[in-house]
This record gives C-alpha cells, sequence and structure tokens, in this order.
C-alpha cells in the first residue's frame, strides 16, 4: 500500500498542497513550525479519521477561516493496494452558524459518501512521533490509544464496539448518579450491564489478541535495537475488578461473562462513586525492561527504544493483519537516535512499499537523504520537490 497523490486544503497552517509522493522513502525537510507535523498529522487522519493531536475538528481548520461562513479542510489522497486502488476524501467542517452544516467529517470513498466508521484503516498508517515516548512513560489513557488506533484500522467490528461502548458508559454512568442521588433503582442496572459487557467484551478480546501477537516482535527489535542488552516484557491489564488473576480468558463469551461478573461484585461501590470503575475505559498494559516498570525505572534513552520497538511491532502487526504494508510515517524521530539504530529502523522499513519521513536537522540524517526517492521542502505550509543534494 502507497500514497500516489495528496492533497490538503485548508488544513492548520496549508492554504492548498498537492503533491504526487514516490513509492519507497520520501523525505520532507523543513525548519520547525513549517508545516511537517501537520502533513503526517493530515495522512495519518486519512487513515484513522482521528487527529494523532487536536483534542477537536475545529481546531484543525485553518485558522485564517475558522470564522468564515464555511470553515471547511479538505483532504484528498490516491492509494494504490493490493485489495484494489481507492480515492478517499476526507471534509472537516468546522464550527459554523448555519443550521444546515453540521460540524464534524464528511468522507467518501472512491466519490461515494461513507461513514467515518467504514472509511477507517481504508489506508492503513502506523505513525512514529517523537511524543511517543508517553506510550511508555505516560498514563494509561496513552496505552489504551496506542492500542484502539491500531486496532481500529484493521478490525471494524472493533471500532463499532468502541463506539457502542461508550455511548452506553455514559448511559450507565448517568444512571448511576441518579441512582445515588435516589431518583432510580439497582434493577436499572441490569440492562446497561449486559449492554456494557457485550461491547466491553468484544474490546477486551481484541486488544488481548492484539497485544499477543505484538509482543514477540516488540521485545525482538527491542533486542535488536539495544545489542541485546536490554528485554521488553508487555502484559495486558484488563479491568476486572480483580477477577483478572487467573489466566486470561481465551475467547469472547469468556470475556463477557468476566466482566458482567465484574460489574455484578462491585455494583454496590460503582453505586457510592457514581461511575463505570471497571471495563476496557480503565485497562492497562505494563510494560518492563528487564523486568522492572519501564515508566519509574527506565532511563528517558531506555523509553524511547521501547517506544520505537512499540511502534516497529505495530508496523509488523498491521501487515500481517492487512497481508499488505502499511504506510510508514516518521516524523523527526530518526535525528534523535544514533546512526546504528537509525541504520537498524531503515533497514526494518527497507521492505515496506512506502515511508514517509520528516525532519529539521538534515544533516543530521544524510543517509535518508541518499536513500530517498522522493525529496521535499516544506516552508509556511507550501510543499517543492527538490533533486539537490
Amino acid at each position: 500500500m502507497f500514497i500516489s497523490e495528496l492533497q490538503i486544503t485548508n488544513y492548520r497552517n496549508y492554504v492548498r498542497a498537492s503533491i504526487r509522493l514516490d513509492r519507497g522513502l520520501n523525505l520532507f525537510v523543513g525548519d520547525n513550525a513549517q508545516g511537517k507535523s501537520n502533513l503526517l498529522e493530515a495522512i495519518y487522519l486519512l487513515s484513522t479519521l482521528r487527529s494523532s493531536r487536536a483534542s477537536s475538528d475545529a481546531d484543525l481548520v485553518r485558522r485564517d477561516i475558522i470564522s468564515s461562513e464555511f470553515p471547511i479542510a479538505r483532504l484528498e489522497c490516491q492509494v494504490d493496494r493490493s485489495a484494489g486502488n481507492l480515492h478517499l476524501e476526507v471534509a472537516i467542517v468546522g464550527r459554523t452558524t448555519d443550521a444546515n452544516h453540521r460540524a464534524g467529517k464528511r468522507v467518501r470513498v472512491n466519490g461515494v459518501a461513507r461513514r467515518a466508521s467504514d472509511a477507517v484503516g481504508q489506508l492503513c498508517a502506523v505513525l512514529f512521533s517523537t511524543l511517543d515516548i508517553e506510550i511508555v512513560a505516560g498514563p494509561p489513557l496513552l496505552r489504551r490509544r496506542y492500542l484502539d488506533m491500531m486496532i481500529s484500522q484493521v478490525d471494524r467490528g472493533y471500532l463499532r464496539a468502541m463506539q457502542r461502548y461508550a455511548k452506553v458508559l455514559q448511559q450507565r454512568n448517568s444512571l448511576l448518579k441518579r441512582i445515588q442521588a435516589r431518583e432510580a433503582s439497582a434493577g436499572e442496572l441490569n440492562f446497561w450491564d449486559q449492554e456494557l459487557a457485550h461491547s466491553g467484551g468484544i474490546i477486551m478480546k481484541a486488544r488481548a489478541d492484539a497485544l499477543g501477537s505484538l509482543v514477540p516482535e516488540a521485545a525482538h527489535q527491542m533486542e535488536r535495537l539495544s545489542d541485546g542488552q536490554e528485554s521488553l516484557q508487555l502484559t495486558y491489564r484488563p479491568s476486572l475488578g480483580g477477577l483478572d488473576d487467573s489466566s486470561l480468558p481465551i475467547d469472547e463469551t469468556e470475556w463477557i461473562a468476566r466482566m458482567l461478573r465484574a460489574l455484578s461484585a462491585l455494583r454496590g461501590r460503582e453505586i457510592g462513586a457514581g461511575a463505570t470503575i471497571v471495563g476496557p475505559h480503565r485497562d492497562d498494559v505494563t510494560i518492563e525492561i528487564d523486568g522492572m516498570p519501564a515508566d519509574s525505572y527506565a532511563s528517558r534513552a531506555q523509553q524511547r527504544i521501547a517506544a520505537l520497538s512499540l511502534r516497529l511491532a505495530e508496523a509488523s502487526y498491521l501487515r500481517n493483519v492487512l497481508g499488505d504494508d502499511p504506510v510508514v510515517l516518521l516524523d523527526d524521530v530518526l535525528s534523535e537516535l544514533d546512526a546504528r539504530r537509525r541504520k537498524g529502523v531503515l533497514e526494518f522499513f527497507d521492505n515496506f512499499q512506502q515511508t514517509i519521513v520528516t525532519t529539521a536537522e538534515p544533516d543530521r540524517v544524510r543517509e535518508v537523504m541518499t536513500r530517498a526517492s522522493g525529496r521535499f521542502i516544506v516552508s509556511a505550509g507550501a510543499l517543492t520537490r527538490f533533486e539537490g543534494e
């Protein structure tokens, strides 16, 4: 899979940009704050229909038009892939005073309007960022997000379960608050428990399976990048109120049953808290380096290599599930690595169909410059191909 053409209109600091990308390695060079990260964010949004950085869609529309009558950003790409080529279009509508123009995203695949959930993963991508270290060092939310963004691209049922779970969780939490205030009865939770456990079981099963696939590859990459000096261990920690102490369930039915038991066992505590305290929204993944918690014991350098190992494992996972290569996006991460590790990362992606790299320090990544078949300058939201050294 690779992107052959990309168009960006009124997105972040881009007024309009249109480029043809090469198969293989593409390098984008530019000073900070010129639009390199925005470019990769745009490509990743075409893949996942979610921004890797923004908290709302309105943040993605170019600032100069955000107050206009129709504040709309557009992203388009042509994708060549083994499952059939496609043209993907996403319109991001900012907040507007016109009642006929709702804020949000509009998606077309090969010219046909589609729901966002049906367009996720039509283009598959993996994004490496300098912020990835927070997957290892940061809160559980970021580890859940890592799994969610990865699995959603290859499992539409997982994405639907996530959407259903979020709606049911909101309804159940509202009911718990009403029960706490003696405005509803505890018996009303039975229906919502069943709904939450069904969606939650699907999510937990998929997370356990995905992590099981990631573990050996992530451990291999950590060993390779550390010259065999360090080991990486990953353990899924589902939030089941202490009922997850035994071996993890192996099928969806058992995941659902365990979640129902957890909801039943903790009902009193949840009513007291006025919130749901078990379920996928509270899951975590334990990350250890040489048997010690990576968030509290590992150095920043070790955490960075662990995060890189997770992303490399993600790329392999997506390739294996899809039967096609994801597009690889490296946002200014290579300049943080020493020459040996840069070489190791580039060699890993040599047999992927397309890798897109950004850097503000081309002198630090000369090997990328010589390898790149497509080379571009990014300046104030403008993209220019160049052929020089």
